[in-house]
């Protein structure tokens, strides 16, 4: 419960209790409206089961820096284990959580963590997930490093859907904006968004004529026509295969088989480093186009990069820059071709729905699912192919009454 009250200095003081808090809490401003805002903004989170960051005051007698979290975090990402998409989360953890004892990493702790994600951060599901995964498996990690110094991982004793806005925090961010009032950004329940865009009918065409060079009448061109061919067959090459970005662009000449019509793709999702590869069998669709446009490159070899984006330096930093150039690319490829709301990573999720629907000239299905699988570069027993395989209503019933 918070209290405000004018000091004789005419400042005014804030005051927190709580049964959450070791002790009340002095907070001076310099505002009245302001200490009273804000003192219903805390009530609302205390009275959610959350303690606000950075509210908990230091103690005199400051703990040792071994019993912090940051200490587990560091020593975890210190031993080159964690996947690379971990280490960023990590960080952040670091810093967002860092100085949490970790005497105190209790189940109360972790619900009371998520629950403030979800209040007082207002993260996403997922991102959520990312975080207390990330955590998660550090701990793991700890307590098979230390198995005294802690009972168990609270974070796996969380409830399977624990990321999800449940009814109870939907009320509680109501109050919450309720007592901000219009100053502050509203918060929203968020929830899980999963992309099922594939193209319309129509618009592979649309794409099709705008690398060609087709204008719009009403908006300057922003496709250059000198790369055109390049990004037309990196286009059609991710449409109907299913590689990914960076697979694609990173491709050199002695990786197409068009003899035997298979793709040797590099994957470029590998664990600590090890380089791996997987065959992609060329669709009927392509393989014109490949011939086409390998012909026209002048052969340099096995080794020459057939697309002209990426300079071959394996360097993350690189990776990345040119991973985000060309999505832009994309990006303005498909808004001048009025594709709103493609992105070039939904053209992954066509090419899995295409391998799936492909038939045979009898009619039966072409690929079992662990074939499909391994086309895609998933693991086996993946539930991958349940997240890209977006079959639209409309064709199904198309099957079933033609």
């Amino acid at each position: 419960m918070s209290s405000v009250r004018k000091t004789p200095r005419g400042r005014y003081e804030l005051t927190i209790r709580s049964k959450l808090l070791p002790k009340p809490v002095y907070m001076t401003f310099d505002d009245q409206a302001e200490a009273e805002q804000y003192g219903q903004q805390v009530d609302q989170l205390l009275a959610a089961g959350v303690v606000p960051a950075g509210l908990v005051q230091q103690t005199a007698s400051a703990p040792k820096p071994t019993e912090r979290l940051r200490f587990v975090l560091v020593a975890w990402i210190n031993t080159g284990q964690p996947a690379a998409t971990d280490i960023p989360v990590l960080e952040l953890l670091v810093d967002e959580v860092g100085k949490v004892l970790i005497a105190d990493l209790t189940y109360k702790w972790a619900e009371a963590w998520v629950r403030s994600l979800k209040l007082e951060r207002n993260f996403s599901p997922g991102t959520i997930r990312k975080r207390v995964g990330s955590l998660s498996r550090c701990l793991d990690w700890w307590l098979r490093q230390h198995p005294d110094a802690m009972v168990g991982n609270p974070l796996r004793l969380l409830p399977k859907g624990a990321a999800t806005y449940t009814p109870k925090d939907r009320a509680d961010i109501e109050a919450l904006n309720a007592a901000a009032g219009d100053q502050a950004r509203p918060k929203v329940a968020k929830e899980d968004v999963q992309r099922e865009r594939r193209l319309l009918p129509g618009e592979l065409e649309c794409i099709e004529r705008v690398l060609a060079g087709e204008r719009r009448p009403d908006r300057e061109r922003t496709i250059k026509l000198d790369d055109a061919p390049a990004l037309r067959a990196m286009f059609l090459l991710i449409l109907y295969t299913g590689l990914r970005l960076r697979e694609a662009y990173t491709l050199r000449r002695g990786q197409f088989g068009l003899a035997t019509r298979v793709i040797r793709a590099k994957a470029s999702k590998q664990w600590h480093g090890k380089v791996k590869y997987r065959e992609v069998p060329i669709r009927p669709e392509l393989l014109g186009v490949l011939e086409a446009y390998l012909q026209a490159l002048p052969d340099e070899g096995e080794q020459q990069l057939v697309f002209p984006w990426w300079t071959g330096e394996e360097d993350a930093q690189e990776l990345a820059r040119v991973s985000s150039r060309l999505s832009n690319r994309f990006a303005s490829l498909f808004g001048y071709a009025q594709c709103e709301g493609l992105t070039e990573h939904d053209l992954r999720h066509e090419a899995t729905c295409l391998w799936f629907e492909m038939r045979t000239k009898t009619g039966d299905w072409m690929f079992r699912e662990a074939e499909i699988h391994r086309i895609m570069g998933w693991a086996p027993g993946s539930k991958m192919a349940q997240r890209y395989a977006s079959f639209r209503a409309e064709d199904l019933a198309a099957r079933m009454w033609s």
